[in-house]
């Protein structure tokens, strides 16, 4: 079984982002059940949680459910974030944003990152340096950009697929194209 780890004991998640869990499950009652193992009974979208709270859950999920699961509870991120704190018009903006949308959302320690490369105007290479799922990761990212890109589909791969969080790799690095 995947476990996820968070990259420091202090690292925390808004309440607003683990709200994606109980959004993209098609039965809440399961998603409640999970988060619930880990002591989350209620979901404050203001309030911080500990981020290993979040990741023992999506190891459940992992194990569970699978790769699916945890790619739709991905798409479902930028439903429950407050995206009004970047501004963004376009793909390109929102990828340029990413990583301090992230930071937005995540603090104490060190809790990731994204760093960007590569980027111009229809694709960019992305470095996730988190401790989140690929999946979930590859659905976020996928439905965060979609919804600056004129209703246009946005395509990830991974830049070399050996080179994978799920691998145990530190970091996943995405091309994205749009």
């Amino acid at each position: 079984m995947t476990e996820f780890s968070a990259l420091s004991p202090s690292a925390e998640v808004k309440g607003r982002t683990m709200r994606a869990i109980i959004e993209g499950m098609m039965n809440k009652d399961v998603a409640w059940a999970i988060l619930a193992k880990y002591g989350i009974t209620e979901i404050d979208p203001e309030k911080w949680y500990p981020e290993q709270s979040w990741l023992d859950a999506f190891t459940d999920i992992a194990s569970e459910l699978g790769d699916a699961a945890l790619f739709a509870i991905g798409k479902e991120v930028p439903e429950v974030l407050d995206l009004s704190i970047i501004n963004v018009k376009t793909a390109r903006e929102a990828i340029e944003k990413l990583n301090e949308l992230y930071q937005a959302h995540h603090r104490g320690g060190d809790s990731g990152e994204y760093i960007i490369t590569d980027l111009d105007d229809n694709s960019a290479r992305i470095i996730s340096r988190n401790p989140r799922p690929c999946a979930y990761d590859m659905g976020f990212l996928k439905a965060y950009i979609e919804r600056y890109n004129n209703g246009k589909p946005v395509s990830i791969t991974h830049e070399d697929d050996m080179c994978c969080r799920g691998l145990q790799f530190p970091e996943c690095v995405y091309i994205v194209k749009w």
